[in-house]
């Protein structure tokens, strides 16, 4: 028998509503009040299976039962700070209690996510009672919905559908009463309906799926702060919003390629502030204040990943306004994986059709302008892996990827493209079971069903604090898995962290190196 009905067999036999202890205030704060003589990860199980009964009791909800949520949030709280720093620490030393860890700090969000929707459900179907209390638990069922999200991204899994659409719908609730932009306290922390939609699209917008989940706790940190003046508009500036979604549909931010999306309620964004407000960031990285996370997190990883999330948001619109150098100079052009990787695999190639010449318009910080006077045999489209090199040979090959597009009838073709990488190089992967298995590369002989993947290599450039990422065609390779990689004489077992972009057609991912060995030619090596 679990502590949990023990305490709840205390209670006089009768009705349903009776047995249970959260049917009044009074009976609430006593049974919290039984929390203390339970060890901290017990008693978090006993507030977890409290809020579920409290869910599935059918007692009408009004503002006594609100009250006694409120007594059961509050007691949980102060149990799952202590859970998710146990996470944040353990999870990679203790694999099994790190999931465990992981289940129960989700099953307290999923409880009170479910719990804040269904008071919202019913202040706007016929409760006037909540009426007063509808701004304070719609910013709660939103911010228990955005902290399901994130602890999905630490089980690499993606938000559904349905959940967008419960976000959007508990926006678009606050919006037409007029509390979007109310502040209200929520766990010792100012914020409003419209700050916690915004961190919830922005976290998503930067992808911290693969992320080790300390560092998706620390790009939540930042992800509040940077949107604090992030505001949705209803009329679209092509000179300032860059992404829009829409409040109707099922989907996060997208983003604008060229004019105005529409959709049956469209909200446009521009991150202009939010980029300036990360440019604060790094600069307080010389001397950070103090954090939950310190003592967990690797300094030394923190501006990498900095910059990792600012390379993420400035694709597309907000590329087009950084600073450029005028260049007009010719270059060549080669389109999709296949023919890139082709290319850099024959350096001596002269296979012009799949390299094409265009003119270098002008040249940023992170990207490129490119022009083309007539019709291109291969025209790319938005998000296509693409490699730019100037017209003399000696230069290397650049990797970058298309974000605009703009043609328009008799004018030249431009497109617009943010860069990945230079001075890439072809690589190939095998995967394997385990850090301890056989090199496959070292083998003489290898087996016959060992097919190496084909993938480009690009170095790390520090000038540009870019660090070295792979990009590959495999659509299958996943985060999380380990992997020989064969570079020229030598053999690296990595581990694919996240992805930092995608295209139809290719992937643009991370990873840490494990080991590194040398070794001689190889029969798969010559197959590869």
């Amino acid at each position: 028998m679990s502590a949990f009905t023990k305490i709840f067999q205390k209670w006089l036999p009768g009705s349903h509503h009776e047995r249970t202890p959260f049917a009044t205030l009074h009976g609430t704060r006593h049974w919290i009040d039984q929390l203390q003589f339970h060890h901290e990860y017990e008693a978090h199980q006993m507030v977890v299976e409290a809020l579920h009964q409290f869910n599935l009791s059918s007692i009408v909800l009004d503002e006594r039962r609100l009250h006694v949520l409120a007594l059961l949030r509050h007691a949980g709280c102060k149990l799952q700070e202590g859970m998710v720093t146990q996470y944040l620490k353990n999870q990679t030393a203790f694999r099994y209690a790190g999931k465990s860890l992981w289940q129960e700090v989700f099953a307290f969000y999923w409880q009170l996510a479910l719990a804040y929707q269904s008071f919202v459900k019913a202040a706007t179907h016929g409760q006037p009672v909540l009426d007063q209390q509808l701004p304070a638990i719609t910013l709660l069922a939103l911010h228990y919905q955005g902290k399901l999200m994130q602890w999905r991204y630490m089980r690499y899994e993606t938000p559904t559908q349905d959940a967008w659409r419960n976000v959007h719908a508990l926006y678009a609730i606050a919006e037409y009463n007029g509390f979007s932009g109310l502040r209200l306290n929520i766990n010792d922390t100012e914020t409003s309906c419209t700050h916690t939609y915004a961190h919830i699209l922005l976290l998503s917008l930067i992808n911290p799926i693969g992320l080790i989940p300390w560092k998706i706790e620390l790009a939540t940190h930042w992800v509040h702060n940077w949107c604090r003046h992030l505001q949705p508009a209803l009329q679209f500036d092509m000179q300032v919003h860059t992404h829009w979604l829409d409040l109707a549909g099922c989907t996060p931010l997208l983003q604008i390629e060229k004019q105005a999306e529409q959709g049956t309620a469209p909200r446009y964004w521009s991150l202009q502030s939010t980029l300036k407000a990360l440019e604060i960031t790094r600069a307080q990285l010389i001397n950070p204040p103090p954090s939950k996370l310190d003592g967990i997190k690797n300094e030394a990883d923190v501006p990498t990943l900095l910059d990792d999330i600012q390379a993420t948001l400035s694709r597309g619109g907000p590329l087009r306004h950084t600073p450029r150098q005028e260049q007009h100079s010719p270059v060549h052009l080669t389109c999709g994986f296949e023919h890139v990787l082709h290319t850099l695999g024959v350096p001596n190639s002269t296979h012009t059709t799949q390299s094409e010449p265009w003119s270098l318009q002008d040249e940023g910080e992170n990207g490129y302008g490119l022009t083309h006077y007539s019709n291109p045999d291969i025209l790319p489209e938005h998000g296509s892996l693409i490699s730019v090199r100037s017209g003399e040979r000696k230069h290397s090959w650049v990797l970058a990827a298309v974000r605009w597009l703009d043609i328009q009838p008799d004018q030249p073709i431009k497109l617009g493209a943010e860069q990945l990488g230079s001075a890439p190089r072809p690589v190939v992967l095998h995967g394997v079971n385990h850090l301890m298995s056989e090199r496959i590369f070292s083998m003489t002989n290898p087996p016959a069903d060992c097919v190496p993947t084909p993938c480009i290599f690009l170095p790390a450039q520090d000038e540009r604090r870019i660090s070295s990422a792979l990009v590959v065609g495999d659509m299958s390779i996943s985060s999380a898995r380990i992997y020989d990689m064969l570079d020229g004489e030598y053999i690296y077992r990595i581990r694919i962290t996240h992805e930092r972009g995608r295209g139809r057609d290719w992937l643009l991912l991370k990873f840490s190196i494990l080991t590194r060995h040398h070794v001689e030619t190889t029969g798969l090596e010559h197959s590869a």
